[in-house]
């Protein structure tokens, strides 16, 4: 098991903050848009604010804290708690929320597909390129891990204590 919470880069949005917690290949750039995928968290701070465009990408946004409406097309969609909402990066999204708020986003190449899920209490036969986010102080492999704590798995069992996020890349 891999911990990424080392390699965080925290930069301003149009909205708020976004911590990446992580990007593939390694030396990608977001401002280049030549990564492959990109894993962050960020803070809604605005009422009202437009999301960046990331053409040629597809997006999965989770709220972690607070409640975020976001409106695509004049349609408003309301992001329940515990799933991933999937859109295109190349949308106009807007997001409005009366109160400050974080999601946690999973943006891939538009060609690829992801499989994002919360798993309590569980133990998980992982494949390499697969990601752990934590949603609480929990334990991994009875090793306590921070809120919010991103880990990338390699072909090993891994025994969960508490919630996360886990992500899967399809191909």
């Amino acid at each position: 098991m891999k911990d990424l919470n080392k390699k965080r880069i925290v930069s301003t949005w149009k909205g708020g903050k976004t911590t990446q917690l992580c990007i593939v290949p390694e030396n990608a750039s977001l401002q280049e848009r030549n990564f492959d995928l990109r894993i962050s968290s960020a803070t809604i701070d605005l009422e009202c604010s437009e999301f960046s465009d990331f053409r040629g990408y597809r997006r999965y946004l989770m709220k972690l804290e607070g409640d975020i409406t976001l409106l695509i097309d004049n349609k408003s969609i309301i992001i329940k708690d515990d799933e991933a909402f999937e859109f295109m990066g190349d949308e106009k999204v807007i997001s409005l929320s009366k109160e400050p708020s974080r999601d946690f986003n999973v943006i891939i190449k538009k060609d690829k597909k992801a499989d994002i899920s919360i798993k309590e209490n569980e133990k998980l036969n992982t494949n390499k390129g697969e990601y752990i986010f934590s949603l609480e102080k929990a334990k991994i492999n009875g090793n306590e891990v921070d809120k919010y704590a991103l880990y990338e798995a390699d072909d090993e069992n891994i025994n969960l204590e508490g919630r996360f996020i886990y992500i899967k890349i399809l191909h």
